[in-house]
């Protein structure tokens, strides 16, 4: 074979392999494109997908992962407020209005007479009312056996003078652990209390600047997202909640969550118990 004739196959073969290749990269692309439409339209109608997810997503073709769908369509979180009513409570509520969200409100007796309108107002609205005790303090409300129990009752009287009905759900000062003990938790239990902890604590009584609040708060719920866990948000009825709850809210519904408010019914979040 002639020199002339290896070189015009040489460059036969050689242009033959460019234009194969050149069509499998533009083919590629193509489904790649197709799968990320396919993905953006279940965002927007069958699913609701977390998007932090889209970041993991593994596209082959024109098909979706697993692991970039969540498994049910929807997620229940619980925002909760400690301490009110307060000067800010009724800022709150009117976020909650405006996102059309209910939440649940674990209410001071002396606050809830001082504020008897704001009571009213929580549960007209039909968020979840539940008692927080009288003193707030440590070394009276845990002072003896029965001393949570006479602080719930007593708060529990106050919210029922005022809205007519009884309240059942409870959260106790600084939370159940490390001050309740097992005497006083059986003692609520006894009188069919439901005790309430927390799992993302918004640290607004500490923090004072609505974003690195709010950067907390999504943090936290990120972790238990993946650990597949009901986030239950602590607030408090405080100034920076209000300033920092909108965008808390619009990143948590972006993330495909249902707010809801608590209810008897619920399992209970609770800290484990010290003897």
């Amino acid at each position: 074979m002639t020199p002339r004739k290896r070189l015009i196959i040489f460059t036969t073969l050689f242009c033959i392999s460019f234009f194969i290749f050149t069509s499998s990269i533009i083919l590629g692309k193509h489904l790649t494109f197709e799968a990320k439409v396919e993905a953006t339209t279940l965002n927007k109608s069958s699913y609701r997908i977390h998007r932090e997810k889209i970041s993991e997503l593994s596209i082959k073709s024109d098909i979706i992962t697993d692991s970039f769908l969540k498994k049910d369509v929807t997620q229940p979180i619980y925002l909760t407020f400690d301490d009110g009513p307060t000067e800010y409570t009724e800022d709150i509520l009117e976020i909650l209005d405006r996102y059309e969200i209910k939440s649940t409100f674990f209410m001071l007796s002396n606050n809830v007479l001082h504020n008897p309108t704001v009571v009213q107002a929580v549960k007209e609205k039909n968020h979840t009312i539940g008692c927080h005790g009288v003193t707030h303090q440590v070394s009276k409300f845990y002072k003896t056996s029965s001393s949570p129990l006479d602080e719930m009752n007593t708060c529990k009287t106050s919210v029922q003078s005022i809205t007519g009905e009884p309240v059942n759900i409870i959260r106790v000062p600084f939370g159940s652990f490390p001050h309740l003990t097992t005497s006083q938790k059986a003692k609520l239990d006894q009188a069919k209390y439901v005790m309430w902890d927390w799992n993302v604590d918004s640290n607004d009584w500490s923090i004072h600047n609505e974003k690195k609040m709010t950067k907390s708060v999504l943090d936290q719920v990120q972790k238990l997202y993946k650990r597949e866990r009901v986030p239950v948000i602590l607030f408090h009825d405080k100034e920076v909640t209000v300033k920092a709850l909108p965008t808390i809210i619009e990143a948590l519904k972006n993330l495909g969550y249902e707010f809801l408010p608590i209810d008897e019914k619920d399992i209970p979040v609770q800290f484990k118990i010290q003897s």
